[in-house]
């Protein structure tokens, strides 16, 4: 953290992580959450688009495509973003069942969320 004139300064490591043999970070980051969202909701369609945008070379993307830590933390953006989704989805599972389109298993799924059960992968009826 740098001071200046009794001020707090943020700097690069103090709100974004160490990524070994990166020397872009936040572009990194950046190019991580494009990754981790659905294409429909990607403003930059290509990965070509999103290259010239942050000043890279296509082969620069390719490349953090291989780092070690690049899909890993693609799985964390992605499952933070699912979280963001869940009401939205309850909701549309909500609005399935009350339109008399969901089915049997929509609403046992519904009553199993209402009671803070995690769905198993098994079916246990």
């Amino acid at each position: 953290m740098n001071t200046t004139n009794n001020k707090i300064t943020a700097i690069q490591s103090d709100y974004l992580p160490a990524i070994p043999n990166v020397k872009r970070v936040p572009e990194f980051i950046e190019f991580v959450r494009w990754n981790a969202l659905p294409t429909w909701y990607r403003e930059l369609k290509t990965q070509k688009e999103f290259a010239e945008r942050i000043g890279v070379s296509q082969d620069t993307l390719t490349d953090w495509k291989k780092h070690p830590e690049f899909w890993s933390l693609v799985w964390q953006f992605l499952r933070e973003w699912m979280r963001e989704q869940t009401p939205d989805v309850i909701g549309g599972l909500y609005e399935k069942i009350v339109s008399s389109k969901g089915s049997a298993s929509d609403i046992r799924l519904f009553f199993h969320l209402a009671e803070g059960k995690p769905k198993s992968s098994k079916n246990k009826d």
